[in-house]
């Protein structure tokens, strides 16, 4: 086999597979689960899909945070009033809200690798008088019941 052929076989299977790790699913509407073991340093985590697939609402997880020199952990409960959009099986962002001097970062980044499965990362960053709490880069897999 000539050198020039192999190389043609070889990028199209590269690109093969970097097409279908690519593509993600359209949600179907419902709640979508991650139970303790499906997110990490957490209990548990639950979210909306909308109809139609493009919206997430309705985020509660209840995780671990670490605040800055503290030696223990505790358990903190991400808010459920924001809202995410789905777009091609992709949910990414970043959501800032502020009350009586404390300003809370959540972000909710994944896709869905089928129609009733998501995966992702939740984070939470809290900042008050200067000193931030953070839950870090959590990674979850969540199902819809």
């Amino acid at each position: 086999m000539s050198r020039l052929r192999l190389a043609a076989i070889v990028a199209v299977a590269t690109l093969a597979a970097t097409t279908a790790v690519a593509i993600a699913a359209t949600p179907k509407a419902g709640t979508f689960k991650a139970p303790k073991g499906q997110i990490q340093r957490g209990y548990d985590l639950k979210f909306t899909v909308a109809k139609g697939g493009t919206k997430i609402t309705n985020v509660v997880a209840n995780v671990l945070e670490q605040c800055a020199g503290e030696d223990t952990s505790r358990t903190v409960t991400v808010g459920p009033g924001l809202t995410w959009t789905v777009k091609g099986g992709r949910f990414s962002g970043r959501k800032k809200e502020s009350a009586d001097g404390v300003t809370v970062y959540t972000t909710l980044k994944g896709s869905f690798t089928s129609a009733t499965t998501a995966k992702g990362v939740i984070r939470q960053e809290s900042i008050v008088a200067g000193s931030t709490c953070d839950t870090y880069e959590l990674k979850f897999t969540a199902k819809r019941g």
